[in-house]
């Protein structure tokens, strides 16, 4: 394994990676950049696969004082987009969802576009995913997506919302609701995934009222319209903190999506993997389709991590060249007070996973940034991975082996 270090110095987090599929020497990660005391996008650009990064800090909005949450993604041919929430801060009020973009192979970046606008904490928008159909049978080749989350009245109720560009991200449709209109229902984050036609795949992890559940709809027409709200698994919430004495920080569980569009065997199955309490300690979990998401498989639990274990903060990816179906995630099996990150592979379409591989080459203390303050620490929400068209995953998270909270990379 080879852990290379990302970011130039910390605190940093929360990263997301994206690939240029046509010139695969070209990287892009984002991150959650908190080096000037607010919360800012910064953008690091490899041109050589990985091996070294270029830093492009974004501002925000004018009038906006922070971004963050941070996603990227690819389209044909040089574009690429980063989906972000822009925000003042203290108190946090006026979330919006923005765009930057970038038409020269992420060499730089345009002023950000504001998707959606917010209005102080009476309608807070947050936590985008975003896609770019690249699926080489779509008719909706290169339109692109962004799923959002929208607190209301002081974050008493939520919702999880859906808006499509058909000009390279340029300008966007109105919002179109995709959870039930229920009063006090709680959603946090939600994920996009593109089928091998074009199918558009939305989840949402659902928290109440009622038992937590990993929910999803699709759309068969480029996002126009969408069919009923599926149930892919009823979920057991992660505790937050988790329940290690030195473990301060929270964890949300947070759906994620992902669709084998590659030309093989498995091609069109949909896969679902989150973190889960269900066995009474977390583990993470695995549920696919095999008939575009209408029906779903017993979840089965992807890491073979030891009972009593905390394996958290998962992410799912399908290589578009074979169909492995790869899932990273967080656990303390190595030593139950520090932090590793672990990968599992499946090249039977999830039939089965190959014993999970360490990917960071020494444990992390999560507490060791002294600068993300009590009495609740944050090491960010996600992480993520690609994999390249030679097969080799790239996976990104946030690591403190400096002392800091830095991003690191294996390749």
């Amino acid at each position: 394994m080879v852990n290379i270090q990302v970011t130039p110095g910390g605190p940093q987090q929360e990263p997301s990676i994206t690939l240029n599929t046509l010139n695969q020497s070209t990287i892009i990660v984002t991150t959650n950049d908190l080096r000037s005391g607010n919360n800012m996008t910064t953008i690091y650009r490899s041109i050589n696969g990985g091996a070294s990064y270029t830093q492009l800090l974004q501002p925000p909005p004018a009038g906006f004082a922070a971004s963050g949450d941070a996603v990227g993604a690819y389209g044909y041919r040089n574009l690429f987009l980063v989906a972000a929430t822009a925000l003042n801060v203290n108190p946090v009020r006026d979330s919006s969802i923005i765009v930057y973009r970038s038409t020269d192979n992420g060499a730089t970046f345009s002023t950000p576009i504001i998707v959606n606008q917010g209005f102080e904490t009476a309608v807070y928008n947050d936590k985008p995913a975003l896609e770019i159909d690249t699926a080489n049978g779509s008719p909706f080749l290169g339109q692109a997506y962004i799923a959002f989350t929208r607190y209301f009245n002081n974050f008493t109720s939520s919702e999880t919302l859906f808006t499509r560009s058909l000009d390279q991200g340029l300008t966007w449709s109105a919002p179109i609701l995709l959870t039930n209109q229920v009063q006090n229902v709680s959603n946090f984050g939600s994920t996009i995934a593109i089928g091998p036609r074009g199918e558009i795949y939305v989840g949402w992890m659902q928290y109440g009222p009622g038992t937590p559940q990993f929910l999803l709809r699709r759309s068969d027409d480029g996002g126009v319209t969408f069919g009923p709200i599926v149930n892919i698994s009823n979920v057991s919430l992660v505790p937050t903190p988790l329940p290690v004495p030195t473990f301060g920080f929270r964890v949300l569980t947070i759906a994620y999506l992902a669709v084998d569009i590659s030309p093989f065997n498995g091609g069109g199955v949909v896969y679902a993997a989150w973190q889960d309490n269900r066995t009474g300690s977390a583990h993470i979990f695995m549920s696919r389709s095999t008939n575009s998401g209408v029906s779903w498989s017993t979840p089965i639990q992807v890491d073979d991590s030891p009972a009593g274990t905390q394996n958290f903060l998962p992410n799912l990816t399908v290589s578009r060249d074979n169909g492995s179906v790869q899932i990273m995630y967080y656990t303390n099996r190595v030593t139950s007070n520090l932090i590793d990150v672990f990968l599992a592979v499946s090249n039977n379409a999830g039939s089965t996973f190959l014993p999970n591989t360490r990917i960071t080459s020494v444990s992390f203390n999560p507490n060791a940034d002294p600068s993300l303050g009590t009495p609740t620490p944050s090491i960010g929400d996600y992480n993520d991975l690609v994999i390249n068209a030679a097969g080799n995953t790239i996976t990104v998270w946030m690591d403190t082996r400096t002392g800091s909270q830095n991003i690191f990379e294996n390749l």
